[in-house]
């Protein structure tokens, strides 16, 4: 997870001379002169942000610490505390002074995002995650709230989460990245892909973009298209070993090997000890049947990165080939160990065992083997009926579109989007019964999935159920504190109720987050007179 000190200049440095104790901390005569004549908050805060500019953080921490003991109650100065310990890299001790100065002005930006990054950085994701949601209700647009919360989303696999936080294209590089991981963890790679390109027609130079988009499409095994535009790519930034890489694994994912192999060498000359040379080097020389040559290429990218399970399963072919096969059992162990999933390192793994005389645990073996692949045949089938549903949606067949996806979730169940595309056609086909049912297996799925909860709260409202309405909403909102038509909805139905000043403070916030949206502001013009329900965008 990328760190987000990016406000401010805040950027954490490790430093001998930084940590206290390591060095005497001395200012400079003028601010020594202040110190003895006016002892106070202000003149040891000035002496503070003194060490801070010149990189001091530990030095800067004892001033501000003798700043508080003159005023211990100045939330600004416990805030810089914080800041300076962050900076410091004493996150145990930064969150203590922060949470103080949160206390005394809660509503203040700073301190939350600061908060926010020191439990991320104790491995304290719950905890940061409100901090993050805090912090975007106090300022919807900001892109360090919006960056942290998606990324911690991502960490726990709420796709969903990330997805409604977002919007359908957030702006900036980052968080179209981020938004693009979501959909392709919800399985969407589609709409990643329109996700990414979206975000390169605003930002065309943007090489991790157009890194991603190329990822994507060798996902979705659009190899000539990934190909074409790995290959702009490169001729874009010649010196971009990355990206020369990711073009050599798109050339080798697509047995193009005419083009590989010249490639793979020539980066073999100038990059002898990158892991990614190495480890296609020894694909390509497996596949022309060099498996000699190939186990020593994966050899090396092995101890380069030992977890990299395709790796070790490819090291494990290798070494099959040369009849080693305790060598290769040992190798498809530890990419299994590693997470592999694709059947074929668990039929690799029973062959090299049936050879060793294993015959009983080559028989499991062979066993998980059937079932993986039936696996990966339901979720092939699933995204095949999933697509050609999102078609016929498209195209205004929401019967046909529902029946495509009951087909799909007949063998991937549990999948909460896929629950929440079927309430979509079932909604366009006025089925509204099978709809609500659709969207509570979503949010029972995932209780975070702020759309169906917002849609289920559209639902109640359309029924006259108020309070349930109320409550979908309210869920929708903190779950995705930047989804403006949940507050707008939420406004809606506190002013059906006679809620306005609830009312006003919940289109304000949607109009905060949006200040053009359209229902917000014809809903704040309506509210003195009475408003209409949700509209169901």
């Amino acid at each position: 997870m990328r760190r987000l000190y990016i406000y401010l200049g805040v950027m954490i440095a490790t430093c001998g001379l930084c940590a206290a104790g390591s060095s005497v901390c001395t200012p400079p005569q003028n601010l020594q002169t202040k110190l003895q004549t006016q002892p106070t908050a202000d003149s040891y805060a000035e002496v503070g942000m003194w060490y801070a500019n010149h990189d001091q953080y530990g030095c800067a921490v004892g001033a501000y610490r003798a700043a508080l003991k003159r005023e211990p109650k100045s939330a600004e100065l416990l805030y810089l505390l914080g800041l300076n310990l962050l900076r410091n890299r004493d996150f145990n001790d930064a969150i203590k002074p922060l949470q103080q100065s949160i206390e005394l002005e809660p509503k203040v930006l700073k301190p939350h995002l600061l908060l926010a990054t020191a439990l991320e950085e104790l491995h304290r994701g719950a905890d940061a995650r409100v901090e993050w949601l805090v912090a975007l209700k106090i300022d919807p647009h900001s892109d360090v709230a919006l960056e942290g919360a998606s990324k911690n989303f991502l960490a726990t696999r709420n796709f969903e989460a990330v997805i409604g936080l977002l919007g359908p294209q957030p702006k900036g590089e980052g968080l179209t990245l981020d938004l693009a991981s979501a959909y392709q963890g919800a399985g969407s790679t589609d709409q990643a892909i329109e996700v990414l390109r979206k975000g390169l027609d605003a930002n065309p130079s943007s090489r991790a973009l157009t890194h991603e988009l190329v990822a994507n499409l060798a996902l979705l095994q659009r190899y000539q298209e990934a190909a074409r535009l790995g290959k702009k790519l490169v001729e874009q930034s010649p010196k971009d070993l990355d990206a020369q890489v990711l073009y050599l694994h798109v050339l080798v994912l697509s047995d193009d090997e005419d083009l590989a192999r010249p490639l793979a060498h020539k980066l073999l000359a100038i990059a002898r000890h990158d892991f990614g040379v190495l480890y296609l080097n020894g694909v390509l020389e497996n596949r022309a049947g060099n498996f000699a040559a190939g186990r020593k290429f994966l050899e090396q990218a092995v101890a380069l990165n030992p977890n990299h399970y395709n790796c070790h399963y490819d090291l494990g072919i290798s070494l099959a080939n040369l009849n080693d096969s305790q060598g290769a059992k040992e190798q498809f162990e530890k990419a299994l160990a590693l997470g592999a999933s694709e059947p074929s390192v668990r039929f690799e793994y029973a062959k090299a065992l049936r050879t060793l005389g294993e015959t009983k645990l080559s028989d499991e073996q062979l066993k998980l083997y059937q079932q993986e692949q039936k696996a990966k045949a339901d979720r092939t089938l699933a995204a095949s009926k999933m697509a050609q549903a999102d078609k016929e949606l498209s195209d205004g067949d929401p019967k046909k579109a529902a029946e495509l996806y009951r087909d799909a979730l007949a063998v991937l169940p549990d999948y909460a989007m896929l629950q929440y595309k079927l309430s979509v056609a079932l909604d366009r086909a006025g089925d509204t019964a099978s709809e609500r049912e659709a969207l509570q297996k979503a949010v029972q799925i995932d209780p975070a999935m702020a759309i169906a909860h917002r849609q289920l709260g559209y639902l109640a409202f359309n029924s006259g159920d108020f309070a349930t309405a109320e409550e979908e909403f309210r869920t929708a909102v903190r779950a995705a504190p930047g989804f403006t038509d949940a507050w707008v909805s939420l406004a809606a139905t506190l002013a059906t109720e006679s809620r306005h000043r609830e009312a006003e403070e919940a289109v304000q916030r949607a109009l905060e987050i949006d200040p053009h949206h359209a229902n917000a502001l014809e809903l704040q013009k309506e509210l003195a007179d009475g408003v209409a329900g949700p509209s169901n965008q």
